[in-house]
């Protein structure tokens, strides 16, 4: 028997994967799109490719620790928030401060198996704890050194002082360290915890200005959301980091959206009802633009709303409310068609 030299390193294909390989290389020669030659190199490079190369799904040791990491953070928090006083200072800033050695932690434990999938999940899920812990951090030190504490919000007997500058100054130092590590990783969850505190920074300023006008305070969510869009468009470029940056997409516009709408309330925001509109219209042109499905999504559930809530506020008791339902289904329509030619754009576009 001819001797075609030593079998290649690492583990082979499984009978399954190799079925269904051969299958796809059988359909595509069928359609025309490659020739015999080029079924065969593909076939013996895949069958030499050590298994290590190709996507692993999640093991049962890293979904222990998952549940292990979810264990703590529940036992951290009960702690921290019934035995707040006890702990004092020193005491809560170890807590949370063991939160996001542990956070750090899990990605270098995981990342010694050998998985290139589990360790890219667990540096995902470790730093992502350690962006939320570490403003939580800042946000205690702040508190407990009185930094922009104000008197308190609410007149009655032992209302707490008004700690939101101390943590608008944490959630603003978290957001700063997520966005590094969304830097670094490129992960979808990371960019979460970006997004989260993008807009708890917004949130703690408006708490801690008290008086604005309805303008400024729909500016102060504008804000967060253009520095995601930034985002989206420098750190997370590349077809591997589609997912953070669709996941910041969406975020660009729905919170803007959704307040401009509780914002219309408002004696002086009745224009911001068409605000609200402008913010879901403008998502599906940079859809197209930009050929995200993250920006088509959050236009569609955005005008959704948009339609709906006018229909509510205007039409409820009018012939008009059934045409406005008609307009929200023709509208979920729209998007749907949209996206049908969206994803597969975003899939073949970096």
């Amino acid at each position: 028997m001819e001797n075609t030299g030593p079998p290649p390193e690492g583990p082979t294909p499984t009978n399954s994967e190799e079925e269904r390989l051969r299958n796809r290389l059988a359909a595509w020669q069928a359609a025309g799109v490659i020739d015999a030659a080029t079924a065969a190199r593909i076939e013996a490079f895949e069958a030499g490719r050590p298994a290590t190369d190709r996507p692993a799904g999640i093991s049962v040791s890293e979904v222990i620790a998952y549940i292990g990491a979810v264990v703590l953070l529940v036992g951290v928090g009960f702690l921290y928030g019934t035995q707040y006083q006890t702990l004092g200072s020193a005491g809560r800033l170890a807590l949370i401060g063991l939160v996001v050695v542990a956070g750090e932690a899990a990605g270098l434990l995981v990342r010694q198996v050998g998985n290139a999938g589990a360790a890219r999940r667990a540096r995902a899920a470790g730093w992502t704890v350690v962006a939320v812990a570490a403003a939580f951090w800042f946000s205690e030190v702040f508190v407990d050194a009185s930094v922009l504490t104000q008197a308190p919000a609410y007149d009655y007997p032992g209302a707490p002082p008004d700690t939101s500058g101390s943590n608008m100054l944490g959630a603003g130092i978290g957001f700063v360290i997520a966005t590094f590590l969304l830097w670094r990783a490129g992960s979808g969850l990371v960019a979460v915890a970006a997004i989260a505190l993008a807009y708890s920074t917004a949130g703690q300023f408006i708490v801690y200005t008290h008086t604005m006008s309805t303008a400024s305070l729909e500016v102060s969510v504008a804000v967060p959301a253009v520095i995601l869009a930034l985002l989206s468009e420098t750190i997370t470029r590349g077809h591997e980091r589609r997912w953070a940056r669709e996941i910041l997409r969406f975020a660009v516009v729905l919170p803007p959206t959704i307040s401009a709408l509780a914002l219309s309330f408002n004696t002086d925001g009745g224009d911001l009802e068409y605000i609200a509109a402008m913010f879901a219209l403008a998502a599906f042109g940079l859809a197209l633009a930009r050929s995200s499905a993250g920006y088509a999504i959050a236009g569609g559930v955005a005008l959704f709303i948009v339609v709906n809530e006018v229909g509510f506020r205007h039409f409820a008791q009018s012939l008009g409310f059934p045409v406005v339902l008609i307009v929200s289904g023709i509208t979920l329509f729209a998007v749907a068609g949209g996206l049908v030619r969206l994803l597969p754009r975003l899939r073949r576009r970096g």
